[in-house]
């Protein structure tokens, strides 16, 4: 009797101890999104693809500012040199092109990333009304930090949390994503963007 209360005192500890291993994220998807931006002070709502291969995404957002709201159609082409941004307002057919500054930002588990332990999004008690995700966070290779939120089945990201520095971030929930990408020319700017 002791030698199977020890026994499963060391399956119990064993199972406890294991630390969440890192998985490999979808490279391409399509996601609502929810945007909170600290910098510019505002929250967006919008559709999105991903494409990590080829470093481009495409949104087309809702911005909510204090005073008003204003819809685009937003396509960053970090795979061009320089990198590109296609900025088109629906609402005043205006489209803005700008070169990124910035580096492609990758939804996923980089190599450093340390756990931060999993848990259940929503119920756990019943079946298929929870989500089992596992939490990373660690420094990005742009030099902020994150905390980001993913799948256990599949690595599918659901938060995204990007530290710039102490006072700003910008915080990135997934909703009904869909794997690969339904159609590739999201990806071609907007006629309006071109001469």
């Amino acid at each position: 009797m002791k030698t199977l209360l020890l026994f499963l005192f060391v399956a119990v500890a064993a199972v406890y101890s294991q630390v969440p291993e890192r998985c490999e994220a979808p490279s391409a998807f399509e996601s609502r999104i929810g945007r909170l931006d600290t910098i510019r002070g505002y929250f967006v709502r919008g559709k999105m693809s991903y494409d990590a291969r080829n470093m481009r995404t495409r949104i087309v957002e809702e911005v909510e500012t204090r005073e008003d709201k204003e819809y685009y159609d937003v396509l960053y082409l970090h795979n061009t040199q320089p990198g590109k941004e296609y900025r088109y307002n629906l609402k005043t057919k205006q489209c803005e092109t700008r070169m990124l500054n910035n580096s492609f930002r990758r939804f996923e588990i980089p190599e450093d990333a340390h756990p931060f332990g999993e848990f259940t999004i929503g119920t756990k008690g019943q079946p298929g009304e929870g989500v089992d995700v596992t939490m990373w966070g660690g420094r990005t290779s742009m030099g902020g930090e994150f905390v980001g939120v993913f799948t256990l089945a599949g690595c599918v990201p659901v938060n995204d949390r990007y530290f710039r520095n102490e006072s700003s971030f910008d915080n990135t929930d997934f909703y009904d994503v869909t794997l690969g990408i339904s159609n590739a020319s999201i990806f071609i700017p907007p006629h309006e963007c071109m001469p």
